[in-house]
């Protein structure tokens, strides 16, 4: 029988403990899944929680094979526990960047102590082991929507604090007459530190080196460059540096760099901005409207000023854009709250599917970093390139109105201009005549930076125009000495200078997958068929261990085949519904929660009721069922 004070009253199990030891390893993970997205790009995030989560599962191989000695030791595993999540977050906090094998040993530790905990509770509560699952996925499912609650109340490392104040306490309180007097000493000072520190956050003071450090953040090498402002929660880590010249810069996750005009709200101040090549999108047609999808900074709301637009909407998903540029207003000029700017915070593509109204132009620069942090792949991408979306915008524009992208290079160029033909296709427009609708300019230089000769893209930072209407000759030769004017590359101007048909012979040599910009497959930045190496090196590293810790046949091969495939099953239906409902819900994270949420505690629920089929029958029919009712929510989701 396992030791009464963690699990077991009366032989029956304690579900009060077990319930916050599954929270917080729910905590843990999206913790960390947020906490390395600041320091690490996006394919080692995913690699690292992989192989971290992997540990809940080596934690069980040795709940087995330590079965008597777990029996023994479970209190202090479950104190060790608590301690050893601040202990590694702040270790990985404090200290300089050291390395994806570095964070990978430290992230896999708890769950390690974890898996061992529930493992060995569940072995030894056979008889309630659907109630202790339960248990577990229900608290799962409540973690997943309260981390992300407690991110966007305090902040990540707040979060994990609370988190490990509220488990040892569970923990002193549960196992209080067996632990050691010196151990509730220990703990006690340690569970005061921490309540402490919640009161008077002292660790806000201690430096984020790892984050300072890190070869994937821009401002790595310029420990020169002042944080003026920082916002962090579940979405993003929001910093504006100060490097002491015209401008601030914004990052998004230690990336996506955005400016901010020092402006005093004349603007003769930041006339600069009309020499940039996205500022060309602004200054030909009619500028009644404009819509700014990706507002970041503000600049591109300046340049529409500058430019004489009346009314200017600024949609960006990241809220802590907006609070920075209102945070540094003696030094930004408050641009987002000047007459005839409405800020909006929303997913832009979300934003076009719900607005009735219509726009002489909407503009997007640069919208998300080419390698964007996150959980992974299926979870950092979104809507805004799609070839659906494109149709949504001109859906919106006026009928004189016209569409513009600032992209990175000319793999992302193709691939908007596949969609744009798509686009023409549909409106019963020849091929030929597309160039007539299409203007391309590229970028020699971005504010006295010189971009061309650079190695890399062919075409830097391309603008791309859509036309509602055709251009006439004097509109193309307009864009054309305006380009000219401000030293950037005429790449294709309808009339004046024709080079669409070189610039389709440029694309038909390179091998960029133009269809993974669909909503049903919205990797815009996916521009190779190449499988992701970090997801390569994840199945391996996994399946190594897996068949290290089978190699004495614990499992018959049917049952590791078919406790496999429900696991690796319920990862396909998650990551595929929680993409899939980004576009509805407005948001990657609302989706996630939702999706996480719901298919915990189902599962929860299912695990609660098992023990009324033990037939072989009702063992195997639910995965039909499941395979049904999956097809059935991925056509009804569209």
């Amino acid at each position: 029988m396992i030791d009464v004070s963690i699990t077991t009253t009366n032989n029956c199990p304690r579900y009060d403990g077990s319930f916050f030891l599954f929270l917080s390893n729910d905590y843990l993970e999206i913790f960390l899944s947020r906490f390395f997205s600041v320091i690490l790009d996006y394919n080692y995030v995913f690699l690292i929680i992989s192989l971290a989560t992997l540990g809940i599962g080596v934690g069980g191989y040795l709940a087995y094979k330590w079965n008597e000695r777990f029996l023994e030791m479970n209190t202090s595993i479950l104190g060790i526990f608590s301690v050893s999540m601040i202990l590694v977050v702040l270790a990985m906090y404090a200290l300089p960047y050291r390395g994806i094998v570095f964070y990978a040993l430290c992230a896999i530790l708890p769950f390690i102590l974890g898996g061992l905990i529930l493992a060995g509770t569940m072995q030894s509560s056979k008889n309630q082991v659907h109630i202790l699952y339960f248990v577990d996925l229900v608290a799962a499912g409540i973690g997943s929507a309260g981390a992300i609650f407690l991110m966007n109340a305090i902040n990540p490392i707040q979060t994990i604090v609370l988190i490990t104040f509220v488990l040892i306490l569970v923990y002193l309180v549960v196992s209080y007459r067996k632990t050691g007097r010196w151990s509730k000493l220990v703990y006690t000072i340690v569970l005061m530190g921490l309540g402490l520190n919640l009161v008077y956050p002292f660790l806000d003071l201690i430096e984020f080196k790892a984050y300072r450090t890190s070869p994937f953040t821009v401002f790595s090498k310029r420990p020169d460059a002042e944080i003026v402002y920082t916002h962090w929660d579940a979405f993003s880590r929001t910093d504006v540096y100060d490097t002491k010249d015209e401008l601030l810069y914004m990052t998004i996750d230690g990336s996506a760099l955005s400016p901010i005009s020092k402006y005093s709200k004349e603007l003769k101040e930041v006339d600069y901005l009309l020499t940039t090549t996205g500022a060309l999108a602004f200054q030909h047609g009619p500028k009644r409207s404009v819509l700014i999808i990706g507002a970041g900074g503000g600049q591109e709301v300046l340049t529409a000023q500058i430019s004489g637009f009346q009314e200017i909407d600024a949609v960006d998903i990241n809220k802590g854009s907006f609070d920075a540029v209102h945070a540094l207003a003696g030094l930004s000029g408050d641009i987002f709250r000047q007459n005839g700017v409405k800020e909006i915070i929303s997913d832009g593509r979300s934003y076009i599917k719900e607005t009735t109204k219509k726009y002489d132009l909407i503009y997007l620069s640069l919208v998300k970093k080419q390698s964007e942090n996150g959980l992974g792949l299926a979870l950092t991408e979104n809507f805004i390139y799609t070839q659906e979306a494109l149709k949504d915008y001109m859906n919106r524009l006026n009928s004189d109105g016209r569409l513009a992208f600032l992209l990175h290079d000319d793999t992302e160029l193709n691939k908007m201009m596949y969609a744009a033909r798509k686009y023409y296709q549909g409106q019963g427009m020849y091929e030929k005549s597309f160039k007539n609708y299409i203007a391309v300019v590229g970028t020699y230089q971005h504010l006295g930076h010189v971009l061309v000769g650079m190695k890399g893209p062919v075409i830097n930072r391309p603008l791309l125009i859509l036309q509602k209407q055709p251009m006439d000759r004097e509109m193309g030769q307009s864009l054309l000495d305006s380009t000219l004017h401000i030293q950037q590359i005429p790449i294709h101007i309808p009339y004046v200078n024709d080079q669409y048909g070189t610039l389709q012979a440029l694309f038909n040599t390179q091998h960029v997958n133009v269809n993974s910009n669909r909503d049903n497959r919205p990797f815009f930045y996916n521009k190779t068929n190449h499988f992701p190496m970090g997801l390569v090196v994840a199945i391996m590293i996994a399946t190594l261990v897996a068949a290290f810790l089978l190699r004495r046949r614990v499992l018959s091969s049917g049952q590791a085949i078919y406790f496999s495939g429900i696991a690796i099953g319920f990862m396909l239906l998650e990551v595929t519904f929680i993409q899939k409902l980004s576009l509805p819900l407005g948001h990657p994270t609302r989706s996630f929660v939702t999706v996480l949420g719901v298919l915990l505690v189902a599962g929860g629920i299912g695990s609660y009721c098992s023990k009324r089929g033990k037939t072989i029958y009702r063992r195997y029919s639910p995965l039909l069922i499941i395979g049904f009712l999956a097809l059935l929510a991925n056509t009804l989701v569209g």
